[in-house]
């Protein structure tokens, strides 16, 4: 399935949801925000707001611009991948593997990068470092179960 959205072309890999061992489907969903991060005068785009804080704890000592490129929801059974295209032409692929100690596990691919990242239900995590027009992509994901 294949959907264009302004600049990322959103595609996912659907496999049957399996169960959880008490019989449920596990489902997550994801929040993903797109941003541009670049120096010079100190904005952030008011779409932002909720997120400002953890940008420039993380960011801000390089960073002062932090503009929304785009947002796009993603929800994943257990063991599904999904992804979406980049500004920079790099794909991002999420797959989630389910929950392990209260955490939602998930596997992050970016390019050549593949980590699995473990957060809490309704945690945030980044993926940063690509170029892109003199400053940086951040990927905001949000996490949080759906079942």
């Amino acid at each position: 399935m294949q959907i264009l959205l302004a600049s990322l072309m959103v595609w996912a890999v659907v496999t049957g949801p399996e169960p959880d061992d008490d019989g449920a489907t596990a489902r997550i969903r994801c929040d993903i925000q797109i941003i541009h991060a670049t120096r010079g005068a100190e904005f952030i785009d008011p779409a932002l707001r909720p997120l400002a804080r953890y940008l420039e704890a993380s960011f801000g000592s390089r960073y002062q611009s932090f503009k929304l490129l785009n947002r796009s929801p993603m929800t994943l059974s257990r063991n599904e991948r999904s992804g979406l295209q980049l500004p920079n032409n790099t794909e991002l692929v999420l797959t989630y593997l389910g929950n392990e100690n209260e955490q939602l596990r998930l596997t992050m691919e970016v390019g050549s990068l593949r980590t699995t990242v473990k957060v809490h239900d309704g945690g945030l995590f980044f993926q940063a470092g690509r170029r892109y027009q003199g400053g940086m992509l951040v990927v905001a994901i949000r996490a949080r179960n759906s079942s």
